[in-house]
């Protein structure tokens, strides 16, 4: 059983639609799941920063998110934590034994 004080941090999730735009083009925007905010363990995993094109550093932060179960979060939604927009790295990881799931992530920069 879940330790409900490991999920101490508010996240929102959002789904990828994609609509016609009437003209043949596809338009891809984001809607907010329901029941958000929801709320998640944040398990870091590791920070990546290297150097390109001379003085422009590139950062990459993955983690890890804990939350409870939900079926429609696929590798096509995006996290929204704090003030920073993420992708879903990989396919949610479910834990047949618990009632929760672990998203990677990964930052959009």
């Amino acid at each position: 059983m879940q330790r409900i004080g490991k999920l101490d941090q508010p996240i929102t999730i959002q789904e990828l639609t994609i609509t016609s735009d009437g003209m043949g083009a596809d338009v891809e925007a984001y809607t907010t799941l329901a029941n958000s905010p929801k709320w998640a363990e944040y398990i870091p995993v590791r920070g990546i920063e290297r150097t390109m094109y001379g003085d422009k550093v590139e950062s990459r932060i993955e983690f890890r998110l804990r939350m409870r179960r939900d079926p429609r979060v696929t590798s096509t939604c995006r996290v929204l934590h704090k003030t920073k927009i993420y992708r879903i790295v990989g396919n949610p990881e479910d834990y047949q034994r618990e009632d929760d799931m672990v998203l990677r992530c990964q930052e959009i920069v």
